[in-house]
């Protein structure tokens, strides 16, 4: 297969969808995750198509000089706008063309930051567009599944789980991430790579999203967060760290957020006051920035001394795995990590619309015992009012149910159940 082959992305069948009912639909995502591949993947199958990027210098000044000509300029075919966050005055212009025409499939817009959030933008769209969030590739998109990965409604349908089925995970695998840049270099190339990345995220994009008033902190806090894995945000703590008032995190944190480079995972509990009053954890969106900007590799996975950042690091990976599969999964559900004030804790909740729940604990180790299940066993007997389904995730082979109710699983299950 051609190395340059785009990968496969299952959040294609949605932005079709979307097309096909709604006027402006927005591709969403970090750079470099693919959103523009997407796109004309999804172009390519139109008949009438006009593509432009606003990373083109003379494209951009149009867009600023005279928006309403520049959001006609398709007809009426479809209108497919890269980085469309460079131009938030676009956005009145093109509701007002929407408004004269309410057919669907007329914009495709792509941003790395939120369009929402962005200074200068006049109008949230309501009603008018749908956003589809695109994250870095998914192991199953890396590994070119014929279908979609779908591991909790795979759990909630039986889970034949066999025997010899599913592979010990590599750490190259973790440390690695989802980046489409990175996955095809070498681990040397990959940090330079990402020590790019980050370094033209910082000085061009960040301080152009907040208009030259950012205090270029953003490489410390994304630095900060790789090196806790995922974790709940102690804000007192960062602000202590990062030299700067408490108050000022939120700030950073909400520009982080803009660009998509974290992801959030909330409190579960059985109100929705509660999940709020509780802390989220957090972490960077793909475990290959976090590593590299740990300057954590595959070798330090295997010695004593990097066993207790890889945990968190593999942890992370499959919190962020099962956030991807979100986006498609047949039977949607909701993703959060528990702990209460009796010391009880949990990784990972998926909570489904019925009030089913999965819980879910991580051990980055090859081999387990009943210990690595215990919490699994307490958080049932906590709430045996719940339909309660476990999940030992470990990262060696075996395979095994106990009780009719708990499943000993590889992480690799994730995609290769």
């Amino acid at each position: 297969m051609d190395a340059t082959e785009p990968y496969p992305r299952s959040l294609e069948v949605a932005v079709r969808d979307a097309l096909a009912d709604t006027p402006v639909v927005v591709i969403q995502g970090a750079r470099q995750v693919g959103k523009s591949t997407l796109a004309q993947l999804v172009a390519a199958g139109s008949l009438n198509v006009r593509q432009v990027t606003l990373d083109d210098p003379a494209a951009l000044a149009v867009a600023e000089s005279d928006p309403a000509f520049f959001v006609e300029q398709a007809g009426r075919g479809l209108l497919v706008i890269d980085e469309a966050q460079r131009a938030p005055g676009l956005i009145l212009p093109l509701k007002a063309s929407v408004d004269r025409d309410r057919r669907p499939g007329r914009f495709l817009l792509t941003g790395s930051a939120d369009l929402l959030q962005v200074k200068g933008v006049g109008d949230s769209l309501a009603g008018r567009a749908e956003t589809v969030e695109l994250k870095p590739l998914s192991q199953g998109e890396l590994t070119r599944r014929s279908d979609s990965e779908d591991f909790a409604s795979w759990l909630l349908s039986g889970a034949d789980t066999g025997t010899g089925r599913f592979q010990a995970l590599n750490p190259a695998v973790v440390v690695t991430g989802g980046y489409p840049e990175v996955v095809r270099r070498t681990p040397q190339r990959a940090g330079r790579w990402f020590d790019s990345y980050v370094e033209r995220l910082a000085d061009h994009d960040a301080r152009d999203l907040h208009r030259g008033g950012y205090p270029d902190h953003l490489r410390h806090l994304l630095t900060l967060l790789a090196a806790g894995g995922i974790q709940e945000l102690v804000k007192a703590k960062t602000a202590r760290t990062l030299g700067v008032a408490e108050n000022t995190i939120d700030t950073y944190l909400r520009l982080a957020a803009t660009m998509r480079l974290v992801a959030s995972l909330p409190s579960w509990g059985r109100s929705q006051r509660g999940r709020v009053a509780r802390r989220p954890k957090i972490c960077l969106h793909d475990t290959g920035l976090s590593a590299a900007l740990a300057t954590f590799t595959t070798a330090h996975a295997l010695t004593i001394g990097g066993r207790e950042y890889y945990g968190a690091l593999v942890e992370q990976f499959v919190a962020l795995e099962l956030a991807k599969q979100q986006a498609w999964s047949s039977t949607p559900y909701s993703l959060y990590h528990f702990r209460d004030l009796d010391g009880l804790e949990v990784d990972l909740i998926i909570e489904w619309a019925d009030g089913r729940l999965l819980a879910i604990e991580v051990k980055s180790s090859t081999s387990i015992t009943e210990k690595a299940w215990t919490n699994l066993i307490r958080f049932k007997d906590r709430f045996p009012d719940r339909h309660i389904t476990g999940a030992c995730l470990h990262a060696g082979t075996q395979t095994a149910v106990i009780g009719g109710w708990l499943h000993i699983l590889p992480i690799t299950a994730l995609w290769q159940h």
